[in-house]
């Protein structure tokens, strides 16, 4: 809980500063609120070791390969990675920017999970014959 805490005393504190400062110096206002937003994924990243380690065992049980969950947690890293930075660039006013790095990281998600796609495939296949 307390890096949940940090996390949201860093995101408002960010957007306090970067909304007061925004009118005299809006260059300023987008590394504070980036900046804001690199701490809190900071943060969120010391939390999900815990989880991840719950998740590795899990899988671990179920007989779910290594390289299968690995292939599932890259897909779900490059997603959250994509959002922060897609709303970085929109708080900045690039629209543009943010729509192809939203295309960018979708295509990177197919591309990384492409394996899987393989292994569905090889298993339909085996029952078919």
């Amino acid at each position: 809980m307390t890096q949940l805490a940090k996390a949201l005393a860093a995101a408002i504190t960010g957007t306090a500063l970067g909304l007061v400062v925004r009118k005299n110096n809006p260059e300023s206002s987008l590394l504070l609120s980036a900046a804001a937003a690199v701490f809190a994924m900071y943060m969120g990243f010391e939390v999900i070791t815990g989880v991840l380690g719950f998740v590795r065992l899990i899988a671990g049980e179920a007989g779910i390969p290594d390289a299968t969950l690995s292939i599932v947690l890259k897909t779900a890293g490059i997603s959250v990675i994509t959002k922060l930075i897609s709303d970085v660039c929109r708080d900045a006013g690039q629209a543009s920017a943010a729509s192809g790095v939203e295309f960018t990281g979708a295509a990177t998600a197919v591309y990384v999970a492409l394996p899987l796609f393989r292994t569905a495939l090889d298993m339909i296949y085996s029952l078919l014959q």
